[in-house]
């Protein structure tokens, strides 16, 4: 009998765990993330990225390049600096597999079929003859990254073409193969890139 209520204790334990992990990751983005990032992840802004589905390995890298200030980009400084500095590895951990548990809202659509087209291109196969290679050889068939690739399925717009631009100056050090990739990037590359994720 004993045992059996210690099994039931152990158990009863665990469950209660597991929620109040999931109700901290709730409630770190309900009192840290949501305003910007939208609930669960989901952002209408197009200032701000969608975190919905992004992987938890990248999600943890550039939080952490946030907090040590490394990732140095006007957002990040203007706001994600701050908001980092309040969390411990744990809560980065648990906010990582929470966002990346969460079902990212497909709110793109195309708007510009040739642009579209152009940047699917680019997207699948990339422009040899210009030195610009496949997104999708590290970012996925559909972009859905993996690991320490971002996903790019569904990012807004506007958001993406800022974070392309990013790469041209020293903001973001990390990102060495990004910085390379943009230099045979053109202004129509990029609208034509982000035409094509943002509906994806």
């Amino acid at each position: 009998m004993m045992k059996n209520l210690i099994k039931i204790s152990f158990f009863l334990d665990l469950i209660f765990s597991l929620n109040a992990n999931a109700e901290t990751a709730d409630r770190l983005d309900k009192q840290l993330c949501s305003i910007c990032h939208g609930v669960g992840g989901n952002t209408t802004s197009e200032q701000f990225p969608m975190l919905a589905g992004q992987n938890a390995v990248y999600f943890t890298s550039q939080m952490r390049a946030f907090r040590d200030k490394s990732r140095a980009n006007l957002n990040a400084s203007r706001f994600m600096w701050g908001i980092s500095s309040r969390l411990t590895d744990e809560d980065i951990d648990k906010l990582a597999a929470y966002f990346e548990a969460q079902t990212p809202a497909h709110v793109g659509k195309i708007t510009d079929q040739v642009k579209y087209d152009q940047g699917k291109t680019l997207f699948t196969i990339g422009d040899q003859s210009r030195g610009v290679p496949a997104c999708a050889a590290c970012h996925g068939e559909k972009a859905q990254g993996g690991a320490t690739m971002p996903r790019l399925a569904g990012q807004h717009e506007e958001y993406l073409k800022k974070q392309l631009k990013v790469f041209y100056g020293t903001e973001r050090p990390a990102a060495v193969a990004m910085h390379e990739i943009v230099k045979a990037l053109t202004e129509k590359d990029i609208e034509a890139l982000a035409q094509y994720l943002q509906a994806q």
